[in-house]
Order: C-alpha cells, then sequence, then structure tokens
C-alpha cells in the first residue's frame, strides 16, 4: 500500500495495487493492467474504496515522476493514464517549494472526468453523483518522495510482463 499524506496530516491518497488483472492475454496492455484500489480519506470522509486499473509502466513512470518533483527538479510528465480512473495533478506551491499542491480524483469509470466536475467541488473534497470522488491538499516533498518509493516497492511484486509466442 502506497499513502500519500498530506502537511497537516488530515487528507490522504491511499493506492493498493491488487494483482494483474489477467493472468495471460494476446496483448501487451491486458497483459499488464495491475487492478488497484484507490480511497481518498479526509475528516468525517474516510472515502469509499474504489477499483481501478493502471499499466505497469504507468505506475512506474508515476513513481518517478514524484521522485523528481520531491527532489525539487522539474518534470514534464502529465498524468494521463490510459484507460484509468486514477487523475493527479501535482504542481510545486509557488510561496513554499518545499511543499506540493495535489488535486486527485478517483472514479471506477475510466476516461476523462465528466464536464461539470468543478461544479461539485465544496472546498477541499468533491462528490460528484457519477461515482467520482475528488481531494485537494498540500504535502511535503518527503512525503512525495515517501510515496515514490512505497509504490516502486510495491511495483517489484508486479514487473511488466512481456508477450510470449502462441501455437
Amino acid at each position: 500500500m502506497a499513502t500519500l499524506t498530506s502537511a497537516n496530516l488530515r487528507h490522504r491518497l491511499v493506492l493498493q495495487p491488487r494483482g494483474y488483472q489477467f493472468s495471460i492475454a494476446d496483448n501487451l496492455y491486458d497483459l499488464n493492467w495491475i487492478t488497484v484500489l484507490a480511497r481518498l480519506v479526509s475528516p468525517g470522509a474516510p472515502g469509499r474504496i474504489v477499483k481501478t486499473r493502471l499499466a505497469t509502466w504507468e505506475l512506474a513512470s508515476m513513481a518517478s515522476h514524484l521522485e523528481q518533483l520531491a527532489e525539487g527538479g522539474r518534470s514534464l510528465w502529465q498524468p494521463r493514464f490510459f484507460d484509468s480512473g486514477l487523475h493527479l495533478w501535482l504542481r510545486r506551491s509557488t510561496e513554499r517549494p518545499d511543499l506540493i499542491l495535489v488535486t486527485v480524483v478517483v472514479a471506477q469509470l475510466t476516461g476523462p472526468p465528466p464536464h461539470d466536475v468543478l461544479e461539485h467541488w465544496r472546498g477541499d473534497r468533491m462528490t460528484h453523483e457519477d461515482g467520482l470522488q475528488g481531494l485537494r491538499f498540500v504535502c511535503t516533498r518527503g512525503a512525495l518522495a515517501l510515496f515514490a518509493e512505497e509504490l516502486r516497492i510495491i511495483m517489484q511484486a508486479y514487473p511488466t510482463r512481456a508477450l510470449r509466442p502462441t501455437g
């Protein structure tokens, strides 16, 4: 389990990869989908668990990007996952370079969030009738580095698998 915790310790994004979605497949995506349980936790709203999926290389790319930001580097990576219900936006605070502004939306739906998603934000929390949940918080670069490290450790159990010839 990988957890990104806010600087004030009140908000969390929890990702728990559970395993490959398919044991055998005829293409690289199906072979490398990882089922991920995602949860947003904030005071008074423990958040429901949302089951989504990410490709092995998407999780590895996300960990690399998080590490770059945590080390103060710039990264051009944008979190555009192919067929996932996880949407994650990170940017450094202009006021304090040691802080990262986090916006995360999770859903069982795949693809981009609906066009009316902004109307459903109430302060730092968002709920949408289509089952989307969102959370905005600030974290430290250290928390981001720890989250990236936890993702890397988890992903050691789920390496990218290559297609094998059949027949």
